[in-house]
């Protein structure tokens, strides 16, 4: 979206005035961000496959792990013996 549009998106916001057009927006609003996330996840998931080695981001730094199945949003990851689901967001190809 182009910066203008944005700037008028959120003009037209701050001049609501009720509850209920700004709980619509809020509404449109998550509705997109999970039209958004999903695509997301569509696009990783279509890199990955059942036995690819993969690297994990943690918290704590990464882990390597080896990918046992693929759900819609997560794949189930074998990482040092036990199973986790393991968001795409957080795995590349190792």
């Amino acid at each position: 979206m182009k910066q203008c549009e944005m700037k008028k998106a959120c003009d037209a916001i701050k001049k609501l005035d009720n509850m209920e057009d700004l709980n619509i927006v809020i509404r449109q609003v998550k509705l997109t961000q999970k039209a958004l996330r999903l695509k997301l996840a569509q696009e990783a998931k279509s890199t990955f496959s059942v036995g690819d080695n993969v690297k994990i981001k943690t918290r704590s730094g990464s882990e390597k792990g080896i990918i046992t199945k693929i759900n819609r949003t997560r794949a189930v990851c074998d990482i040092n013996g036990s199973s986790y689901n393991v968001p795409f967001s957080i795995m590349e190809v190792a």
